[in-house]
C-alpha cells in the first residue's frame, strides 16, 4: 500500500505586488498556516519517506516548517513542479522510487485541486468549499507501485485545513 499527501501551499502575498509570480513569498497568514500543518503532522506523528515541492517561493516557505517534523532528508526541490496541472503531477508521482511508501507533494492549485478530486474513489464533503491554501489530503492507495497510480483509486484518510485567524472573516482568501 502507498500514502500520498497532497498540500496546497499557504496564502501567499498578493498578486498586485511587482513581483513575479514564481517569486511571491508567503504573507503573514501563509506562515501562521503553514506552522499550524507542521504543528499537525507532529500531533498525528506522520512522516514520510520522500517530499517533493515545487521550487516557487511560496512552495518552499511552506515547507519549511514541516522539515523538522516530515521524517526524512529525501526532499526534492524542483522548478518541474511549479504549476503543474493534475495529469503532470501524476506523472510525477508515477516516476516515485518504490522504495519510497510514504510521499508529500508540495504544490499549487488548480492542479492540487484537480489531482485530489481525481485521485479520490468519494470525494468527502469538508472538502466541497474548495481546496483552500495549506489543505493538507492524505490518501491510501492499494497497490505497491507507484507506476500503478492512477485516478479514482485513492481512499481519503486524512484532510486538514487550518482555521483562520478570528479577526478574519471566512471570505477572505489569497492564493
Amino acid at each position: 500500500m502507498k500514502t500520498l499527501y497532497l498540500l496546497r501551499h499557504a496564502h501567499a502575498a498578493s498578486k498586485e505586488l511587482s513581483l513575479s509570480d514564481f517569486d511571491r513569498p508567503l504573507d503573514e497568514r501563509g506562515q501562521e498556516e503553514a506552522e499550524a500543518v507542521a504543528d499537525y503532522l507532529k500531533k498525528k506523528k506522520i512522516t514520510f519517506d520522500y517530499v517533493m515541492c515545487s521550487a516557487a517561493l511560496r512552495t518552499q516557505e511552506t515547507l519549511e516548517p514541516l522539515r523538522a517534523v516530515v521524517g526524512t532528508e529525501a526532499i526534492e526541490v524542483s522548478e518541474s513542479f511549479y504549476n503543474s496541472p493534475e495529469d503532470q503531477i501524476l506523472k510525477h508521482l508515477r516516476s516515485v522510487s518504490n522504495d519510497k511508501s510514504k510521499v508529500l507533494y508540495i504544490g499549487h492549485n488548480p492542479g492540487i485541486a484537480f489531482a485530489a478530486i481525481k485521485f479520490s474513489k468519494v470525494f468527502p464533503d469538508v472538502l466541497m468549499e474548495g481546496i483552500t491554501p495549506a489543505t493538507l489530503i492524505g490518501f491510501h492507495f492499494p497497490f505497491n507501485t507507484w507506476e500503478e497510480l492512477d485516478w479514482r483509486e485513492g481512499e481519503i484518510m486524512d484532510v486538514y485545513q487550518p482555521s483562520p485567524s478570528p479577526e478574519e472573516s471566512p471570505s477572505q482568501e489569497g492564493s
